[in-house]
Formats: C-alpha cells, sequence, structure tokens
C-alpha cells in the first residue's frame, strides 16, 4: 500500500469505529490536505482494488472496511513445513477477531504438536506480526533461518524457549539471535464436519 493510501486508509478505518460510519468525501480531502476530491476518488479505486475497502460508487458514506486477511497455505504445528506462499487466499473473519489490523494474516495448522494447547491440525489461526510478545504467547517462529512454526514461547533474558505439546515436543531453549518471532497467534477459527 502507498504510503498516502495508507494514511487515507487509517484515517477511514479510526473514522468508522469512533463514529459508525464512513467519513464523507469532503472530510477525507480535508484531512489529506487535498483542494480537490478526484485524488480521493484514486485512492478509493485503489483501496477498493487491493481488497482494503468496499463502496458503492453513487453512495456518499458507503465505505465498509473488508473484513478479510491473507490465509497462507499452512504452518507447522510439528516438524517445521515450508509454505507455498504463491497461493494466497483469503479467509473472511466476518466479526470474528475485533481487534485485527493490516498486519494480520491467517494459517491452516499442519500437525499435532500444539494439541495440548487447543490447537488442532486443520484450525486455521489468525496471527498479527505488529504485536507485543510475552511469555506463555503461542508465535509464528522461525530458527536459523528454516521454515516457520506455531510454537507456545517464554523469552528469557538471553534466550527463548520454545515449547510443542509436552507428549511430542520436548521444550528446547535458544539464544535470541537465532529465534525470530514472526507473529503471535490472536485468534482460532475451527470448522466441525
Amino acid at each position: 500500500m502507498t504510503n498516502k493510501a495508507k494514511k487515507l486508509f487509517d484515517f477511514i478505518q479510526s473514522y468508522i469505529q469512533k463514529n459508525g460510519i464512513a467519513p464523507s468525501f469532503d472530510e477525507m480531502k480535508n484531512f489529506m490536505g487535498l483542494k480537490s476530491k478526484s485524488s480521493i476518488f484514486q485512492y478509493l479505486d485503489y483501496l477498493k482494488e487491493n481488497k482494503y475497502i468496499d463502496r458503492d460508487k453513487l453512495k456518499s458514506r458507503s465505505i465498509k472496511l473488508k473484513n478479510e486477511i491473507p490465509l497462507y497455505p499452512e504452518i507447522s504445528a510439528g516438524k517445521a513445513l515450508e509454505a507455498d506462499l504463491a497461493n494466497i487466499e483469503y479467509v473472511q473473519l466476518e466479526n470474528l477477531i475485533k481487534n485485527k489490523s493490516r498486519n494480520s494474516f491467517a494459517c491452516k495448522v499442519n500437525g499435532e504438536s500444539m494439541n495440548a494447547y487447543g490447537i488442532q491440525n486443520g484450525d486455521i489461526v489468525i496471527l498479527d506480526s505488529n504485536s507485543d510478545y510475552k511469555k506463555n504467547d503461542i508465535c509464528a517462529v522461525q530458527i536459523d533461518n528454516s521454515e516457520i512454526s506455531l510454537k507456545k514461547i517464554e523469552l528469557l533474558k538471553e534466550n527463548i524457549k520454545i515449547y510443542g505439546d509436552v507428549d511430542n515436543f520436548k521444550p528446547i531453549t535458544i539464544k535470541k539471535d537465532r529465534v525470530k518471532i514472526v507473529a503471535k497467534m490472536i485468534g482460532l477459527i475451527r470448522n466441525y464436519k
């Protein structure tokens, strides 16, 4: 997203959260410091084409935020597997996650090493890459630039302790500089068939 489109999107998002309705074209124009509305229409078209918003061009204040996030094919809960990021789909959240940000994404869980934490093979986890991390968070982690996997973490002074299901994965302690915390789990979707 371009910086100006992001600035407008953030304004629309906060305006809707505060007022329950989208801002007018004049309010958007004034916020962006523009002399005419034509640039606003271009930004709105860009945001709609990139699935950030939906709107009816014939109605004022008709902007709706798209409540969908990218769904990556899989994240490992067991042996780390490399995800095929070329085939990204999207998942509709409806009203499942209230504090979703543009840094949120979803992954389908592959493996059973997180069963002890209520995360099962086939579940969809919602992750946010712009979160603070603390003890006992479940995160997508990458060790030594390998594939990304889902694990519970404990931040220590110089190390990170990584946990999986106690029956299948013994906790390991690794130096912080070897571990990249990609995102924190903020939600879970499970389909019952």
